[in-house]
């Protein structure tokens, strides 16, 4: 499936720090203004235990051409965490799977808080992992992925710290956090934890 890069009037629920719908904007809007809305990050690995990275399009507005966890989507209306990823890894990736074939989340639904310049990106995430996924190949969106690699841990922390500005912002925080990174990058100013996990 081909689509739009960031397409700027996509409909987010607005939420409060308790992850209650309290409206809806345009993904525009929700940047430029830090209106809080849901995100879910997914992370895949090989049998071997390797992670899979994606290259973000050069269409993108935030980190165009940066290395990026497996999968990063906004929740459409409606939609509950776990949904947003299976739908991202096909949308992606090209990778079908069901909600049970996913883990997680694996921490509680937190904060991530990112200001650059203009944007001011307010997201209360989940992250999932799809573990030991054994597809033969990836059919990504050109629109949404420039490329995609397999990196062993050990190495996905040694190009972190030596080359940061290579990965996403968001990548290193929750990479960080989760502890897949093992200390290689420093939280993001505001990437606070919310007190409890809400169901999905």
């Amino acid at each position: 499936m081909v689509g739009q890069a960031d397409a700027e009037d996509e409909i987010f629920e607005l939420v409060d720090e308790d992850d209650r719908v309290v409206g809806t904007a345009p993904r525009a809007e929700c940047h430029s203004r830090g209106l809080l809305h849901r995100a879910v990050y997914c992370w895949v690995t090989d049998p071997e235990g390797k992670i899979l990275l994606q290259q973000r399009s050069l269409a993108k507005k935030m980190g165009p051409g940066q290395w990026d966890l497996s999968v990063a989507e906004h929740l459409q209306p409606g939609e509950v965490y776990v949904e947003a990823a299976v739908r991202g890894l096909k949308e992606e990736l090209g990778i079908s799977v069901d909600r049970a074939d996913l883990q997680g989340p694996l921490a509680p639904t937190h904060l991530r808080d990112l200001k650059l310049h203009d944007f001011h990106d307010r997201e209360l995430v989940q992250s999932y992992l799809l573990a030991g996924w054994r597809g033969d190949r990836l059919e990504v969106d050109p629109a949404e992925v420039a490329g995609t690699r397999w990196i062993a841990r050990e190495d996905l922390v040694r190009e972190v710290r030596a080359h940061p500005e290579a990965f996403t912002a968001w990548s290193r925080a929750e990479g960080s956090s989760l502890g897949w990174l093992q200390g290689a990058c420093v939280e993001l100013p505001g990437a606070t934890k919310l007190p409890t996990s809400v169901p999905c």
